[in-house]
């Protein structure tokens, strides 16, 4: 007796009683269908074997339409798990960029979020003219072989940040550097600026008619950080007396920044007497975020 068999026979007890586990009961059947000997000995118990019902083929039509049936349901889990994950990276990114924004701009005490990390270093800057106007303003020649896309400047400040709207001796100048961001390829150009900055403005307190008075004392470049900063100039500084083409630029600067009065001026102390014909007008620029109106003589130019 083959041992196949003999487990079989041994099992035939248990199956007549109907106490055997599915896997049991099937491996039992299909035996003894198979095995004379032992379908012998089963019917010789006077016992048979359940009748297999057919189970009719499915045609193709039914086959395609079971399968069309179980791609739906695929398709449908995978497109909700997609749409889920999409959204939940949505909101990541939006979550990363707020917080990133808030973060780079903290640090570098600018509004440019995450463009600030693309501030250009102080060190890729260089002053290369610095000279004093017959009016006390500066002329300033800044250059960069980086390409720079925008810049940011605080023309009259303190250094706590912030407008001061009273006279005071204790003015700064900030300026700003933004470099090509992955964005902006192409869009800058070389760092090439001339700037002339005014170190000393006037104005009127519209409530009263108190007249205020604002110097400034030093004028920097800052990097991210205000640990990174470039000095272009600071009060007692020594600067060279400028020559007569930087004038004639200053005076072009002071044309395109709307300072006609200035302009005029400058052209008078350097002895010129042709600017009449060029210059016909003068206009203030009102300062709307306090109630003092100074007139644009104060501003720097570029």
């Amino acid at each position: 007796m083959k041992k196949e068999c003999a487990i079989v026979q041994d099992l035939l007890v248990l199956y007549e009683d109907d106490v055997l586990k599915e896997e049991s009961k099937e491996m039992v059947e299909e035996h003894i269908r198979v095995c004379e000997d032992c379908m012998q000995v089963y019917e010789d118990g006077g016992k048979e074997l359940p009748v297999i019902e057919h189970v009719p083929e499915p045609s193709e039509e039914e086959k395609e339409a079971a399968a069309d049936q179980v791609m739906k349901k695929v398709t449908r889990r995978i497109t909700n798990k997609t749409i889920g994950c999409l959204l939940l990276a949505i909101l990541v990114v939006l979550i990363g960029v707020t917080v990133g924004n808030n973060i780079c701009d903290n640090v570098t005490e600018t509004n440019w979020g995450l463009s600030s990390i693309y501030i250009l270093p102080t060190e890729d800057i260089s002053v290369e003219q610095l000279y004093v106007l017959k009016n006390g303003d500066l002329y300033c020649r800044l250059e960069s072989d980086k390409k720079i896309c925008t810049w940011m400047t605080m023309d009259w400040g303190l250094e706590s940040g912030g407008l001061e709207a009273e006279s005071t001796d204790e003015a700064v100048k900030e300026l700003r550097f933004r470099k090509e961001t992955l964005w902006e390829m192409n869009d800058g150009a070389p760092l090439q600026q001339s700037i002339v900055f005014s170190l000393k403005r006037q104005g009127t307190d519209k409530k009263n008619g108190t007249s205020i008075v604002q110097t400034c004392k030093e004028i920097n470049i800052y990097g991210k950080t205000k640990k990174d900063k470039l000095t272009i100039w600071k009060r007692g500084q020594k600067v060279e007396e400028a020559p007569e083409e930087i004038e004639k630029e200053a005076v072009q600067l002071y044309i395109q920044g709307g300072q006609t009065a200035k302009a005029i001026r400058e052209c008078e102390a350097m002895g010129w007497d042709d600017y009449e014909r060029i210059f016909k007008e003068y206009h203030n620029i009102v300062c709307d975020d306090y109630d003092i109106e100074f007139n644009n003589e104060g501003d720097s130019v570029w």
